[in-house]
């Protein structure tokens, strides 16, 4: 067993492995966030701490949303993906 040799997939155990492994960002829930969410009309570049099950970052990103209460910060992690979370308000920084 392993890779796919036969239809040329790169899917390979390692590969699976990475993703699985991938650290993810804890998002707030709906309930924290709240429902009257603004969109950004064009990203706010800021400096926000976003929670992974590890510890608390503080990353660059940008602002795409935001309620009363939390933002919607967008990042690009070490592998180069981008991602989102929700994080409290007072966890963020207009850069």
């Amino acid at each position: 067993m392993g890779e796919n040799k036969r239809y040329g997939s790169d899917l390979t155990q390692s590969a699976i492995n990475d993703a699985l492994l991938r650290p993810r960002p804890i998002s707030l829930s709906e309930r924290e966030v709240g429902k009257e969410i603004t969109n950004a009309e064009a990203p706010v570049p800021v400096e926000a701490w976003v929670r992974f099950p590890e510890s608390a970052v503080r990353m660059k990103g940008t602002a795409v949303a935001w309620t009363k209460r939390a933002v919607w910060v967008e990042f690009t992690m070490r592998d180069g993906s981008t991602t989102r979370a929700w994080v409290w308000a007072s966890a963020v920084d207009r850069r």
